[in-house]
């Protein structure tokens, strides 16, 4: 789960205009090259990417959080809260676990969406869809392919720590709160997801490549911010440095398979597939969405556990990814 995220973006000179073939072979050399090309197919002036950063921030930060507010005003006012009640309570309206409070944290993205739907045919003269690939079309195939196979590993994982320490893990499921859960999860998280991956993977990885040519030294610049905006989580404090390297490290994965891939789609999965496990299956008490999930662990466990954990199973990913699978075998044709 992410925290409001503030990235910025390098303002070099790009080139103005250029046109983007089609259909070269996404198993290249240079694999990142076709989703860095995606980028060249409109206006690229450096201010543009700084405007388009700019209001990006604007509306996440500012718009969307004033819209978050009046929704829990006009929750809390609906149950009967007092005005007085409802500015003094406003804090534990984001912070305690319920449905409301978990549809007041995902406010935000809405309007981070519609800022990059704003800033791409406005500043960019691109098709809002060319920020999940060359095709601008998206192809849930690819996204259900690494959804099934994260959510498989993690689910997995999970499930040899349950046996192996059961007491670790607090049942909190109340199906009276956990159904609602899922309906609002559902959308609003898919949408959350979208933002950041259209964002992080999308505008800025996209933006960046047209300076840096390095698919390594990309990714990993690209990391950073991503990085950077989760260091106001509370789950920071388990260790600001091993956590840190934690999303540097999801950052990493995810900027490498959408340039592996010449796509969105499988980070999109990747990412999807992680949040609806830690908010609908297994929720940790220092979580940045508090919510009613299945089980709840206390956030007490080592940090650099979790680094090398998520690794390995980064790995596991990664490679399982790689394996062909029908639809795969036909993409060339369709791209």
């Amino acid at each position: 789960m992410f925290h409001v995220p503030c990235p910025a973006i390098a303002a070099p000179t790009f080139p103005q205009q250029s046109s983007v073939t089609s259909s070269p072979n996404p198993r290249s050399s240079e694999p990142s090259s076709r989703w860095q090309a995606i980028a060249l197919d409109g206006r690229n002036d450096w201010w543009r990417y700084v405007l388009g950063v700019f209001i990006f921030l604007v509306f996440m930060l500012i718009v969307g959080s004033i819209a978050a507010l009046f929704f829990a005003g006009f929750v809390m006012g609906f149950q009967g809260i007092s005005p007085d009640d409802i500015m003094e309570g406003l804090g534990d309206f984001f912070t305690t676990a319920s449905v409301a409070g978990f549809i007041g944290n995902n406010i935000p993205f809405l309007f981070g969406i519609l800022a990059i739907a704003i800033v791409l045919p406005l500043f960019h003269n691109r098709n809002f869809f060319s920020l999940l690939g060359a095709n601008k079309r998206l192809q849930w195939q690819h996204l259900l392919e690494a959804f099934g196979l994260w959510f498989a590993i993690v689910g997995s994982s999970t499930a040899i720590f349950y046996l192996l320490e059961p007491s670790g893990f607090d049942l909190t499921f109340r199906w009276q709160s956990w159904l609602p859960l899922l309906l609002v999860t559902v959308p609003l998280t898919f949408l959350q997801v979208a933002c950041e991956e259209l964002f992080f993977r999308g505008y800025l990885l996209q933006g960046l490549g047209l300076v840096i040519r390095s698919k390594v030294v990309l990714a990993s610049i690209a990391a950073v911010p991503f990085a950077a905006v989760h260091f106001a989580n509370p789950e920071m404090q388990r260790g600001l440095g091993w956590m840190a390297l934690y999303y540097f490290a999801f950052g990493l994965v995810t900027c490498w398979m959408t340039l592996e891939r010449d796509r969105l789609e499988p980070a999109l999965g990747f990412h999807l597939a992680n949040n609806y496990f830690g908010i609908l299956v297994v929720s940790s008490t220092d979580s940045v969405l508090p919510v009613p999930a299945i089980f709840t662990v206390e956030a007490d466990g080592s940090a650099m556990f979790s680094v090398l954990l998520f690794v390995a199973e980064a790995a596991l990913f990664y490679a399982l990814l790689q394996k062909k699978l029908p639809w795969q075998r036909k993409q060339s044709s369709e791209e």
